[in-house]
């Protein structure tokens, strides 16, 4: 995606993003699903991890979503980027973002992207075990290199400490003992404690385990700087995150009271899944055995594919008041020919018309970076907005953007009745 040409929509003060997705509709001349990107939430979600997280500086997950203009506006703000292969690297380099603003955050890497990282002056980079750690000192010489540990949430939905991450007990005291026979500027602790975690002590006990490595580098001559403690933090829930956030805070005050100790993180979810709402349509319909039916044109194999794989809850409603609010069992399927294209059922819904939107809230994480073209059905179109109040609050007009600017009228059309009346949330059926 290009940024130089996408422009950030400006609409009057206080605009809904559900009152531009029924001017959207109402103009649009052919019926095809579309994202609204509302940067005065990403820079909401931003200000409030500064407020939440003072001492944490946030590296920004570029996999969570890789738009280039959402990239320069976190940018612009302030946000550093964790990246994890050569394309996203390249992506963040093409913005203007500094090499030192940059982590390579993947303990499993290509030599080629290796050497690539280091050409470009990418210096910080993490590892988990001993291959990785000699890869990265014979391709870059003067790495900075971050041992992760692994750590997993026992209630995450996804965790990651069975492809990444060493064990605390043995396997990092021999780590770190080869990174000092091999003279590795060994600078860090990182680690990841899983996707979907509501257990605030995980996070507490995580940062007491990383302690116990930076004892260990110690007896090894090391004064390790840098604490990274990965991501993980929820996209929707701002109470959980406030919580998350006491926790952190309070465990680095008790294990890392050192001020010069460097405490980072990788956020993604957080930052942009709020960000991002999906309108779709109802394309077919059928009754049967008094249940509903519906199709949509998006689906399981498009931007719904992240509840696969992280386990996103969806939360759906209909535009307009349904003309009749009787509720019927219903049964949502994708757009594809794909037989397991099949969103939910069993969803209690009033009776939706053939040409109804649908609209989905916390789209922004891994819907664009999952999506696939079977069918050929691609990522939908995405339109920026923002209001007045928010391009002076942040100085977005500033820096090199492309506006537009719209004034809404009073909506008066029964189509822009939005309601949330009828809100559902909903887990898909079928899990990996």
């Amino acid at each position: 995606m290009n940024s130089e040409s996408e422009s950030i929509e400006v609409y009057n003060n206080d605009t809904t993003v559900n009152k531009i997705i029924a001017e959207k509709v109402r103009h649009l001349h052919h019926i095809e699903p579309f994202f609204i990107c509302d940067i005065r939430e990403v820079l909401r979600k931003c200000s409030l991890w500064a407020e939440l997280f003072p001492r944490v500086k946030p590296f920004y997950a570029v996999k969570a979503n890789s738009s280039r203009l959402v990239l320069k506006v976190m940018a612009d703000f302030g946000i550093n980027f964790d990246c994890a292969s050569k394309y996203e690297i390249d992506l963040a380099l093409s913005l203007g973002i500094p090499p030192k603003r940059i982590i390579y955050a993947h303990s499993i890497k290509t030599s080629s992207y290796i050497k690539y990282a280091s050409d470009a002056d990418i210096k910080l980079m993490t590892f988990d075990n001993e291959e990785e750690l000699r890869k990265m000192k014979r391709l870059c010489p003067d790495v900075q290199a971050i041992i992760r540990i692994k750590y997993d949430a026992k209630n995450a939905f996804l965790k990651l400490g069975e492809k990444f991450g060493c064990n605390v007990e043995n396997e990092a005291d021999e780590l770190i003992n080869l990174a000092q026979s091999l003279c590795v500027n060994l600078v860090g602790v990182s680690f990841h404690i899983g996707v979907g975690c509501t257990d605030l002590p995980t996070f507490y006990n995580a940062i007491k385990s990383a302690r116990i490595v930076f004892d260990i580098a110690k007896r090894y001559g090391y004064d390790l700087r840098i604490l990274d403690i990965g991501g993980g933090f929820p996209g929707a829930d701002d109470v959980l995150l406030k919580q998350i956030a006491l926790t952190v805070n309070n465990a680095l005050d008790m294990y890392f009271s050192d001020q010069s100790i460097q405490i980072i993180a990788e956020p993604g979810t957080v930052l942009v899944d709020s960000a991002f709402t999906l309108a779709c349509n109802v394309i077919s319909r059928k009754f049967k055995s008094n249940k509903w039916i519906y199709y949509i044109n998006d689906g399981l194999h498009g931007s719904f594919h992240k509840g696969l794989i992280v386990g996103s809850p969806f939360t759906m409603y209909p535009l307009k008041i349904p003309s009749h609010k009787e509720l019927y069992s219903s049964t949502i399927f994708g757009v594809t020919c794909g037989a397991k294209d099949k969103l939910i059922e069993n969803l209690t819904l009033p009776s939706l018309e053939i040409d109804d939107w649908l609209i989905l809230k916390n789209m922004g994480a891994y819907s664009l970076g999952l999506h696939t073209s079977m069918n050929g059905f691609f990522v939908p179109r995405m339109f920026y907005v923002t209001d007045f109040n928010n391009l002076t609050r942040y100085g977005l007009s500033e820096f090199n953007y492309k506006f537009t600017k719209t004034i809404l009228k009073e909506a008066t059309d029964d189509r822009t009745n939005l309601n949330e009346e009828f809100r559902v949330t909903f887990c898909l059926d079928f899990i990996l």
